[in-house]
């Protein structure tokens, strides 16, 4: 009789668990970008975005990214391969501005963490928070560094209903992250 009881919650524990399966189970591949400069892990599946696509998307924004690779879902992960110059000791700084930016221009995002953390050996600096982005909320990784004395922004993205899918891949993508220089 008590396992007849137990019956639906057993059900319902593996229903769950099977739910919960394919967010674990994304698979990442290594990619070299930027002239092989940087090697990092990208969510398989993700490919480069057309450069008719790029111009569509950023017509009228300032500045673009070098590179972006997305999928079917609209999680993308670009890179912007800035001229502002940078060292390690530099990457501190950009943090605390990037935040104080962030945070006028985004005055109803939700900050989720920033800093500056060691990954692969180099100060990294990132933010994380779910921002507005064309009438919904998208939740956004940022990380930087500097390349070859240039920064380098990395950003991913995906949709807030997403976000418990991606959210774990978007930190394993950042701390794969590795210059070739």
């Amino acid at each position: 009789m008590k396992n007849v009881l137990l019956a639906p919650v057993y059900c319902l524990v593996a229903v769950l668990l099977m739910a919960a399966r394919p967010f674990a189970e994304v698979e990442l591949v290594k990619k070299r970008v930027l002239s092989e400069r940087v090697e990092i892990l990208i969510p398989k599946g993700f490919e480069v975005m057309s450069e008719q696509q790029m111009d569509f998307l950023y017509a009228k924004a300032q500045s673009r990214p070098s590179v972006i690779y997305t999928n079917a879902s609209h999680a993308s992960l670009s890179f912007t391969y800035t001229d502002n110059t940078a060292d390690q000791d530099m990457v501190p700084m950009y943090a605390q501005n990037f935040v104080k930016t962030y945070k006028k221009q985004y005055p109803d995002a939700t900050f989720f963490a920033d800093g500056v953390k060691e990954v692969n050996g180099r100060k990294v600096g990132f933010i994380e928070m779910m921002k507005p982005e064309l009438g919904h909320q998208m939740y956004t990784l940022i990380f930087f560094t500097d390349v070859e004395d240039r920064l380098l922004m990395c950003t991913f993205s995906c949709p807030d209903r997403q976000k418990p899918e991606w959210e774990t891949v978007a930190k394993q993508v950042m701390g794969s992250f590795r210059t070739n220089s």
